[in-house]
Formats: structure tokens, C-alpha cells, sequence
């Protein structure tokens, strides 16, 4: 494949983070006002550029070289899953540019032997998903995001008859956790445990290592056997007022998805975030079900943030 590319007039290129950094802040930040979006601030693209697993492509102005008109990130999540955004100044969609970003994506996914790139798109964005199932991508899942302002009242959690909720703390059983997430997650689109294999004990252990166990919890039946798990991950300490605890899905395992266990998982969550400091709490998901996701607005939480999945099989 070759470096550089001619394609509606524009150069595509990798992207070079320290010589094209104030023209890419400043394409992103056309765009997202254009997309009614937050603008991203220098320090968190500067953050962003360091993360590992990303390549970057640009597109660049014909005329004003030094000028960037459309931007495409790849992240190569698991063996078997690429994530890909792409971004396209206002004045130069519709002449090919995003399609061409997105044969880059695509071909350099091949590359790396995944199965499927996968492009989030707010559930809104009329013109971003008729370019998608344009190009070949089809419907695979949503995401969701819901924030309770800090002073939103929280009913004490009710578990149906013959279940309980303990925390990591208690249990401290690390292969019995790794099990309950590959049940939980596998048929949830967006999770690494959709990928048979990904989640270990190895890589669990490492996820656990940044998680205070007493804030991850585990839902078991009358049996013992388990049947949920979440984990609930307090803001930093000394991070601004408004920066959210965050509640990580609540999962239930297929089998037990209509006993009502979501609420009260959700809310054994809260209520430890809750005794950590009095913050707002912002409640993640991806997969669920609509249905799912109104039994988490029930309790107060309010969706900002709705995007669904295309995917391309490669």
C-alpha cells in the first residue's frame, strides 16, 4: 500500500503528530461544531495521540497543504476487531474523501487479519449512517451513556427472592470472575468478551489492578451460582467537581436477563459510589437493549449519549 494517495484532490497521508497538530485540532474542532459536538481541547487530543494501538491517516488540502479536510483513526481493539472514526471537514464532504478514509480503515484492518471494522456513529447523525450502509457496513449493536446528577435520589437496591450481591472483596475468586464475564458479555456487541479467548486471568488481573475489589460486584443466585457482575470506578481524587464516578455495565448472564437484576445492580453501584464522595455518576453500556436502558432512566439517570455500531466484515 502506498504511503500517499491522490484521491478527490486531497493528499492521503499517515498523520504526522507533531507537524500537523494545530491543523488537526483545528479540523476537529470545525467539525464538531458543525456535528453539534463538544470541540476537543489540545490537551486531550495531545493525550489521545499517545495511546497505543491507534494509527492515523489525514487528508490533506489540495491547494494549502499545510491545511488538513479530513482525519481517520484505526484501533486495533482485539485479534479479531478493528474500531475505525473517520472525519471530514463540513466544505469538502460528499467528494469521496470519507469513503477513501474509509477504504484505508478497511484495507489496513485486513492487514492486521481482523474480521470486522467497526464504526460508532451518533444514533442521530442521518448522513453518517447513510454513508455507512453506503459503503457496506451494517447494524450490529448500540452504545449508551446516562449521567444522575450528584444530588439525584437513589432508592435503596430490592434483589428478587434468592439473590444477593457481593463484592470482589468478598469473593476474591479471579477465575470464578473471568467465567461470569465471558457468559455476561459474549452476545453484547462491543466487548472484548465477544472475542472468544481475549479475557484471561492474565488480563483480568490487570484490569483488577486498577479497580478498588470492593467496588466490583458480583450477583449470585439462590444456588450460589453467579448470575451478574459490574464495577463501579470512583472519580480520581482531586479531579473537578463535576468529573463523574462511572458505573461499568451492568451485566446479567442471557439465563437470568428478565429476573430484574439490572436495577438493583445498578443501584448497589451507585450507592457505593455514592460513600465515596457525592458526585454526579455516569452509567456506561454497550449491547443492551432499549429496554434495559429505561430501567436505568427510571432510577433518575438521563441519556447524553446514544451512538450505534456499524460494522464491515473483512
Amino acid at each position: 500500500m502506498k504511503n500517499e494517495a491522490m484521491l478527490a484532490g486531497a493528499a492521503i497521508r499517515p498523520l504526522e503528530p507533531d507537524a500537523d497538530l494545530e491543523a488537526l485540532l483545528e479540523l476537529l474542532r470545525v467539525v464538531a461544531r458543525a456535528d453539534g459536538q463538544e470541540p476537543l481541547t489540545a490537551d486531550r487530543l495531545q493525550e489521545a495521540l499517545l495511546w497505543p494501538k491507534h494509527e492515523r491517516w489525514v487528508a490533506a488540502n489540495p491547494t494549502e497543504s499545510h491545511d488538513l479536510i479530513g482525519y481517520a483513526v484505526l484501533f486495533h481493539q482485539t485479534t479479531d476487531r478493528c474500531y475505525g472514526d473517520i472525519k471530514v471537514h463540513p466544505a469538502w464532504r460528499r467528494r469521496g474523501i470519507g469513503r477513501q478514509l474509509l477504504d484505508r480503515l478497511s484495507e489496513r484492518a485486513a492487514e492486521l487479519d481482523a474480521g470486522y471494522l467497526a464504526i460508532d456513529v451518533p444514533a442521530d447523525n442521518q448522513d453518517a449512517l447513510r454513508f455507512l450502509l453506503s459503503q457496506g457496513l451494517r447494524y450490529r449493536g448500540d452504545t449508551w451513556a446516562l449521567l444522575a446528577p450528584a444530588d439525584t435520589p437513589l432508592p435503596p437496591p430490592v434483589w428478587p427472592h434468592g439473590y444477593t450481591a457481593r463484592s470482589y472483596a468478598e469473593v476474591a475468586d479471579l477465575p470464578l470472575l473471568v467465567e461470569l464475564c465471558n457468559r455476561t458479555f459474549r452476545d453484547l456487541w462491543g466487548h472484548w468478551e465477544n472475542t472468544p479467548g481475549m479475557v484471561t486471568v492474565e488480563r483480568m488481573r490487570g484490569w483488577l489492578s486498577h479497580a478498588d475489589p470492593a467496588g466490583t460486584f458480583l450477583v449470585f443466585d439462590s444456588s450460589g451460582a453467579p448470575a451478574g457482575q459490574c464495577r463501579a470506578m470512583p472519580a480520581a481524587a482531586g479531579a473537578p467537581a463535576g468529573t463523574p464516578h462511572v458505573i461499568d455495565q451492568p451485566g446479567i448472564v442471557p439465563e437470568a436477563r428478565d429476573a430484574g437484576l439490572h436495577t438493583p445492580l445498578a443501584l448497589t453501584a451507585a450507592h457505593w459510589l455514592r460513600g465515596q464522595s457525592p458526585r454526579p455518576i455516569r452509567l456506561e453500556s454497550w449491547g443492551d437493549r432499549r429496554e434495559t436502558i429505561a430501567l436505568y432512566e427510571s432510577l433518575g439517570f438521563a441519556l447524553v449519549e446514544h451512538e450505534v455500531s456499524y460494522v464491515l466484515a473483512l
